[in-house]
């Protein structure tokens, strides 16, 4: 298999001794003992069906063993793409880093995601710098364009989409994050795609609130809600009351003010100075 490095064996070998299994148990049937061992020495490399069945026979995830196979880190790919999901967007210098490190990726891999990122780290360094939306816009059409022809999106696409989905005008991106939920669908069991489902759902209130479509975002807040409370997240349920209690005061319900207290005594309580900065910022710019 291309997409396993030189050093699969040896990783083998090491994982099937620490735990103390024999190549017999490995193979199980399923491949020859003469060939197993060739996979260890590096010899060869598993097909796809081999490949899965050492994975179930060692308890592994692929991300598991690639891990490990990456002396217990991420790829430099995996790095990119988590600095880049996990940044805050109007962090100029860290967007910066983030293009330079995935230019000197591309330099190195032919990579569709990578030249995405860089895409989208040009677009929100554009929107912070200048506020510049059209301009911005014109940096992501590539990226767009690409994700629009394929007949479905998986996680990775979709986390791209979540990612742009603010540089949209508001009704494309309604029904963006529409078809976007739809796919996630897909992976109901999966650990990651609620994550992604929150956070596309999160966004497109944000950019509902924005464009002072507060009854369509005191709906969209209001389904959020009992998810916040279930998963036990202060985070996500101070941000649903911000931004719930900011589209009341817009329409002039005085109970907006009194949820906009709530969320923050809810990050109070918790002591999370780090995110009622952040909180507090974005009251800012939305009470205006």
């Amino acid at each position: 298999m291309d997409n396993h490095s030189a050093g699969f064996g040896k990783t083998l070998l090491r994982i099937r001794k620490n735990k103390q299994y024999s190549q017999q148990y490995m193979a199980e049937n399923k491949i020859h003992q003469s060939t197993y061992s060739k996979m260890e020495r590096d010899l060869i490399e598993p097909t796809l069906g081999n490949y899965r069945h050492l994975l179930s026979r060692l308890d592994m995830s692929d991300e598991e063993l690639q891990y490990i196979m990456n002396d217990y880190n991420h790829s430099e790919k995996e790095q990119l793409l988590t600095a880049f999901m996990n940044l805050s967007f109007n962090d100029v210098p860290l967007l910066q880093e983030i293009r330079e490190k995935a230019l000197k990726y591309l330099d190195m891999h032919t990579d569709y995601i990578i030249t995405d990122i860089v895409h989208l780290t040009d677009a929100l360094i554009i929107l912070a710098i200048t506020g510049d939306i059209a301009d911005a816009r014109k940096h992501v059409r590539p990226v767009w364009e690409r994700l629009e022809k394929l007949d479905g999106w998986y996680l990775v696409e979709l986390r791209m989409i979540n990612a742009m989905l603010f540089l949209f005008p508001i009704d494309e991106a309604i029904l963006i994050s529409g078809t976007a939920l739809a796919q996630i669908q897909k992976y109901v069991n999966h650990p990651f795609a609620g994550k992604i489902a929150i956070s596309l759902r999160h966004n497109l209130c944000l950019l509902l609130l924005k464009n002072g479509r507060y009854a369509e975002t005191i709906i969209r807040i209001d389904e959020l809600i009992p998810a916040a409370k279930e998963a036990g997240s202060y985070r996500h349920l101070s941000v649903c009351y911000l931004r719930k209690g900011i589209a009341l005061a817009k329409t002039g319900n005085p109970e907006g003010q009194l949820l906009i207290d709530q969320a923050f005594r809810l990050i109070e309580a918790a002591d999370d100075q780090d995110f009622k900065a952040n909180l507090e910022n974005e009251y800012n710019l939305l009470k205006e």
